[in-house]
C-alpha cells in the first residue's frame, strides 16, 4: 500500500457535457492535477523532479472503469495512490467517489519519467519515489491488447496552441477527444462510456497534424491516433 492522498472536488460547468455528466477527458485532467498535488505535498513536485533529475512525469496507459459518471455540481472525493513501481514504470490508481463513499470511477495508470533533453524514458530513482511509500516490484505489468482497425472512419485535426501542455507536447486528454468525435453527435448524445483503455505510444508535438481513425463494433469503439501514436478502446452503454 502506498500513501493515499484525498481531496474534495465540485464538478464545474466547464467539465460537464450536455448530459450533465463529467466528461471523461475532464476526469483525466483532474486526475493529473490531483497526482501533482500529492507530489507537491510529499516534496516531489514537478519542479523538484525537473531541477534534480531533468525528468518529467508522463502517462503511458490508462484503464478506466466507470460505474457512474460524476454529475454537474456534485461534490465528490478523489483519492490517488502510487501502488508500486519497477526500474522503468510506476503504477498509480485513482478513485472517484461520491460523498457517501460510492465508487464512481476507478483508474489504473502507468507512468514513466521522461528525460527533458533526450525525450526518452529514464530509470526510476529511489530518491524520487521513496516518499510515496509504494511497493517496489520486478514485474512489468502487461497492458491491454488492442484490436486492429478495419474499414475505419477517419477525421483529421490540426494541433492548436491550446492543445499543448507544460511538457511541450499534446495534453493526454486531447487524444480521447479526438478519438470520440468521429463517432458523431447522435451516438455520443445517446451513449456513455463504461470502460476505457488508452495507450500512448509516441508523444505528439506542436506543428503536427492528427488523423483520428475509428471502428465501431457492437458496443465497443476502437480508435487509432495517427499511425500508432495512441490506441484507445471504449465500451459504451446506451442511455
Amino acid at each position: 500500500m502506498g500513501n493515499i492522498y484525498s481531496t474534495n472536488y465540485f464538478v464545474p460547468f466547464y467539465h460537464s457535457d450536455l448530459k450533465g455528466d463529467m466528461a471523461a477527458s475532464a476526469i483525466l485532467n483532474v486526475a493529473l492535477q490531483v497526482s501533482g498535488e500529492q507530489s507537491a505535498h510529499l516534496g516531489r513536485s514537478e519542479e523538484w523532479v525537473m531541477e534534480n533529475y531533468h525528468y518529467s512525469w508522463i502517462v503511458t496507459e490508462y484503464e478506466i472503469d466507470i460505474k457512474r459518471l460524476p454529475k454537474f455540481l456534485e461534490e465528490i472525493v478523489i483519492e490517488t495512490e502510487a501502488i508500486n513501481y519497477n526500474k522503468f514504470f510506476c503504477y498509480r490508481d485513482f478513485r472517484y467517489k461520491s460523498k457517501e463513499g460510492e465508487l464512481l470511477v476507478n483508474i489504473h495508470s502507468t507512468w514513466v519519467l521522461m528525460d527533458s533533453v533526450s525525450r526518452k524514458a529514464g530509470r526510476v530513482e529511489e530518491e524520487i519515489v521513496k516518499p510515496y511509500e509504494s511497493e517496489k516490484i520486478n514485474k512489468i505489468k502487461r497492458g491491454h491488447v488492442f484490436s486492429k482497425l478495419e474499414n475505419a472512419k477517419v477525421k483529421k485535426y490540426q494541433i492548436r496552441y491550446s492543445d499543448i501542455d507544460l511538457n511541450m507536447h499534446v495534453n493526454n486528454s486531447k487524444y480521447y477527444e479526438w478519438a470520440i468525435n468521429p463517432l458523431g453527435f447522435d451516438f455520443l448524445t445517446h451513449h456513455r462510456p463504461k470502460k476505457i483503455y488508452i495507450k500512448y505510444n509516441h508523444e505528439i508535438l506542436p506543428g503536427e497534424q492528427i488523423s483520428s481513425s475509428v471502428m465501431l463494433r457492437d458496443k465497443i469503439s476502437h480508435h487509432l491516433i495517427n499511425d500508432n501514436d495512441a490506441q484507445i478502446e471504449i465500451e459504451w452503454e446506451k442511455i
